[in-house]
């Protein structure tokens, strides 16, 4: 589909164009016969706009998605409706699991992963429950071609948590049954529980920030011969734990690193070296997050505490 077939800056195909609901943050898996689950699948956020046999793809900051990913042209032979809005989530395969490192690269075959109807055939569907609102999808979307369409648990949310992690999955989403879609919002109906990992590793520098004492660690793992850096964490940093770093860590200039600690694997670009500041890695950190991607970065890491440090094994 030519972009200048979308009608109006708030329409596609003569359909509302909306934003996507968000969900919150929540900490703990539950069980609850009001609420639905259903897996949170790792992948890029879409609405997916049907009109006969033209399908366009927009993503959260509302950016043309097919372009990306031409095999979801077939969405529409999926789809039993005149004119149709989806949300849902394109997700990739390798070696039997979802990879959003993959999906990342722009691999030839995608699938887009269905989970709710927002609009049918003139009729704005938002303001339908959850429950009514999956009635329809699974009358007008059959799984065919490169949809598929997300399973729900009933009031299990524990035992689906269980089997996420069990295969090793982002998380799951929790959605009351009687909430209705709040375009645009980030809403309590609908609450995301993370399948986070745990790990430590050693602090080997920091880059300040505005306003801030220290803005970011710069982490990493030990090596044979070195250390490998993982990323950066900021988030979960507060103040005192800034205070608390910048009284203990002990600047070091890249090449003195090197020359004690040994060789410096994944190290930042030039313009990302002149940001940092080198330590002596003496303490570490225990760090939260969702992935570990194959080329050893960090996804979402989150800050969780200090770790005292015992140099005698280096």
């Amino acid at each position: 589909m030519q972009r200048h077939r979308l009608l109006l800056e708030d329409q596609i195909f003569g359909m509302p164009r909306l934003r996507p609901m968000l969900a919150s943050p929540f900490g703990e898996p539950f069980d609850d016969a009001e609420w639905l689950f259903e897996v949170k699948w790792d992948g890029y956020r879409a609405l997916a706009y049907v009109s006969g046999d033209d399908v366009y793809l927009d993503s959260r900051n509302r950016k043309p998605l097919l372009p990306q990913f031409p095999n979801l042209r077939d969405i529409t032979r999926a789809v039993r409706a005149g004119q149709v809005v989806l949300d849902g989530e394109i997700v990739a395969m390798r070696e039997g699991r979802v990879d959003f490192s993959y999906l990342r690269t722009g691999p030839p075959s995608v699938t887009f992963v269905v989970f709710d109807i927002l609009f049918l055939d003139g009729r704005l569907l938002t303001g339908r429950t959850l429950v009514e609102r999956k009635e329809e999808l699974l009358r007008v979307v059959r799984q065919e071609g490169s949809v598929a369409v997300s399973q729900v648990v009933n009031g299990c949310g524990r035992a689906l948590f269980d089997w996420v992690k069990a295969k090793d999955m982002e998380g799951i989403v929790a959605k009351r049954k009687a909430g209705v879609y709040r375009v645009g919002e980030e809403s309590r109906d609908w609450l995301k529980v993370k399948n986070l990992r745990e790990g430590r590793f050693w602090v080997l520098g920091y880059a300040r920030s505005p306003g801030r004492t220290l803005g970011s660690l710069v982490v990493a793992e030990k090596t044979d011969g070195g250390f490998l850096v993982v990323g950066r964490v900021s988030s979960g940093l507060n103040r005192d734990y800034e205070r608390e770093l910048l009284e203990v860590l002990e600047d070091l200039s890249f090449e003195d690193l090197v020359s004690r600690e040994g060789v410096v694997y994944n190290a930042p670009s030039r313009k990302g070296m002149q940001e940092i500041r080198w330590v002596r890695p003496y303490f570490g950190v225990e760090v939260s997050f969702t992935e570990m991607t194959p080329d050893k970065k960090l996804r979402h890491p989150v800050f969780r505490g200090l770790v005292g440090g015992d140099r005698s094994d280096t």
